[in-house]
């Protein structure tokens, strides 16, 4: 398993995270969300997150890209992902992943939206991480120190921009 495989492993058996956004003003806001994460072909991380294009997450990410997802579970096992964060301009083409994994990582996003996913507030959040971070409880109580990746300079040259 990468090493990418094993955040993704540890983020989908969790499932749910926290995902943290800042608003015009600077002041964080959370929220928990559901995202799906992919390794892709050129071995980058990407996740996406299902979102009505008018929550307030459309105003914190115009004002500020960028969001953090944190997945904690009672086995105290964590996954951290720091990233950029931008609306998929066509998200029609990407429904389609959220459907292919098994419950509880997969699900129907069509169910989230009036009108299904043809509505015009039906969006997705794509999220590059610059940076992850994470750890198996037993692990780390064993002395293990949790495992910490920054993701190229191409991902954090375009989650600086």
């Amino acid at each position: 398993m990468s090493e990418l495989a094993e955040f993704v492993a540890i983020a989908h058996r969790i499932v749910w995270c926290t995902l943290a956004t800042v608003d015009a003003r600077g002041r964080p806001r959370s929220r928990v969300v559901h995202p799906l994460w992919t390794v892709e072909a050129d071995a980058s991380l990407v996740g996406r997150v299902t979102s009505r294009r008018s929550s307030p997450k459309s105003a914190h990410l115009a004002a500020h890209p960028y969001a953090s997802c944190s997945y904690w579970d009672r086995q105290h096992d964590v996954a951290v992902a720091e990233c950029h964060a931008e609306w998929d301009p066509e998200p029609a083409r990407s429904w389609h992943l959220f459907t292919e994994p098994d419950p509880p990582v997969g699900f129907d996003p069509a169910a989230m939206f009036a009108g299904g996913l043809s509505s015009p507030d039906a969006g997705i959040v794509v999220l590059r991480p610059w940076r992850v971070r994470w750890g198996r409880a037993a692990e780390l109580a064993a002395g293990a120190r949790p495992t910490v990746r920054s993701l190229g300079a191409a991902t954090s040259d375009r989650c600086h921009r």
